[in-house]
């Protein structure tokens, strides 16, 4: 069954209340609670950390699995869609720091192994348009993929691959540096990855990213959870259902560098926090494409600047869980809200609460 992913969507700090004191750690647990009870939604979790990655605010609230009873955890891991690909796009910039790779590279020096049978049209097409939806590569492989990818014998590199060779060798679905949103561009730029992966000695782009990029032992990993909290989706009777930990549970595999992560709530808003003290290439990856008048960088979206200044967010939904972000830089807050249950009421309801949340840690200076 395909399974859709939310990015660009759902980005808006909307309904920015006036800032108030930040929240006690009992005022935050009665919100949690509150907004996860309003929405209907089976657990929920959110954390705010600082510049220096220390926690100002965490709380959770709700079931692990739909009538289990079984409480959520503040450590339990968080699928978070394609909240993945600003981490991806970061991989490719931390290759290019240690010069195994490069900002500006074509498709043709990505794929050399495919070169000579890339459709031309794709000749001058950059790593940057890939990141930024602007290659001109459809949403999402096809239908028949995800009907079929599930049950491949394949690697995922090979998955990779393959899909590389299908769409490369013809003519682009749209329009070279318009925008459209494409899950695809980003598995093709991890089928990149995955070559550079194999020169360091790794089996793929996976492997390279949970050796190299986040720390060990903080819960990172792709598909499901294999502990702890479980996705839900409506049945036919509109009733929350748990769906297991199994392949069922996710995108195919091979979605990895578009949409599969999963990571408990600290690790994962700590890890953010580096955007914001950015380097050379987090301001890269912050920087919107092609031009200032976009509003997409590299896996982020960019949103006006407001009462708090400009704002960085993106959300992430394999349409069983919604992973929703944003980022302060004059603030220095990282605000994650996460749920396990996905409805157009949670995307409204997890983009509320952040606006709620940013107003409350906010610096009083910006009143």
């Amino acid at each position: 069954m395909f399974r859709s992913m939310i990015a660009a969507a759902t980005l808006g700090l909307t309904g920015l209340a006036a800032m108030a004191a930040p929240l006690t750690e009992a005022e935050l647990q009665e919100k949690v609670e509150s907004v996860r009870q309003d929405a209907g939604l089976v657990a929920l979790g959110a954390v705010v950390v600082d510049t220096d990655g220390d926690v100002l605010g965490l709380a959770v609230s709700g079931e692990r699995r739909k009538g289990s009873a079984d409480a959520v955890q503040p450590d339990d891991a968080w699928h978070i869609g394609s909240n993945t690909k600003m981490l991806t796009a970061l991989l490719y910039g931390r290759l290019v720091e240690q010069g195994e790779a490069e900002w500006g590279a074509t498709l043709p020096e990505l794929f050399p192994d495919l070169a000579e049978e890339m459709d031309p049209a794709w000749q001058d097409v950059t790593i940057e348009q890939l990141f930024s939806h602007r290659s001109g590569l459809a949403a999402n492989p096809g239908v028949t993929w995800f009907l079929t990818s599930r049950g491949s014998k394949e690697p995922v590199e090979a998955q990779r691959t393959e899909l590389a060779q299908n769409y490369l060798s013809k003519a682009p679905d749209g329009k070279v540096g318009a925008f459209q949103y494409s899950n695809l561009g980003y598995m093709i730029a991890g089928a990149a990855i995955d070559r550079i992966a194999e020169r360091q000695g790794y089996e793929n782009y996976e492997a390279l990213f949970l050796s190299t990029l986040v720390p060990e032992g903080e819960g990172w990993g792709f598909g499901p959870p294999q502990e702890g909290i479980e996705g839900h989706a409506r049945n036919l009777f509109g009733k929350w259902k748990a769906k297991g930990k199994g392949t069922a549970a996710d995108n195919p595999a091979a979605l990895g560098p578009a949409g599969t992560l999963h990571v408990p709530l600290v690790p994962h808003a700590v890890f953010l926090s580096q955007f914001l003290t950015p380097g050379p290439t987090e301001e890269k990856l912050m920087t919107p494409y092609p031009d200032a008048d976009s509003d997409y960088a590299f896996g982020w979206g960019m949103i006006p600047p407001g009462k708090l200044g400009p704002v960085l967010g993106h959300s992430g939904s394999n349409t069983m869980w919604l992973s929703t972000i944003h980022v302060l830089p004059e603030q220095g807050l990282v605000i994650i809200v996460n749920t396990n249950s996905f409805s157009q009421k949670a995307a409204s309801a997890l983009n509320g609460f952040s606006a709620e949340l940013a107003a409350s840690y906010a610096s009083e200076e910006s009143d």
